[in-house]
């Protein structure tokens, strides 16, 4: 297993990745290429086992006047489903820690489904911990 910084040489797997994981007609080729080559604030990690895209994490860069240190969220985290509970995951999440640990971030944040039962046993597993924090949108 190979865990790397993706580029756009990504872009098709990641599509289907992402077809798998949101559905269609969610993005294209063309978003996430652009998104690979221009968004300074997302860095995109892809897991690769004999010489196939098998998941990916995306991670959004937050730097805020109100705070002394940056953070980041970890956006989307998916592994194929056939690939799963071979650890891709984990080094997904090990390597995306490791990427920003000299990049002066202080900490963490993700979200999860509510109902989402093996995610959050997931990322409790690896040291994560609730919040009381509610989040809220509002679609345009």
């Amino acid at each position: 297993m190979k865990i790397r910084v993706a580029d756009v040489s990504d872009v098709d797997s990641l599509f289907e990745l992402n077809k798998m994981f949101n559905g269609d007609e969610i993005t294209t080729e063309k978003i996430i290429a652009d998104s690979i080559s221009n968004n300074k604030q997302e860095t995109v990690f892809v897991a690769i086992v004999d010489n196939e895209t098998v998941g990916f994490c995306c991670v959004q860069l937050f730097k805020s006047m109100c705070y002394d240190s940056n953070y980041v969220e970890i956006t989307e985290l998916f592994v194929e489903e056939e690939c799963r509970n071979q650890g891709i995951a984990t080094a997904l999440m090990k390597y995306t820690e490791e990427y920003f640990l000299n990049r002066g971030i202080k900490g963490y944040q993700l979200f999860t489904g509510k109902y989402n039962e093996v995610a959050q046993a997931f990322y409790e597993n690896i040291g994560y911990k609730k919040s009381n924090e509610i989040m809220y949108r509002k679609r345009l």
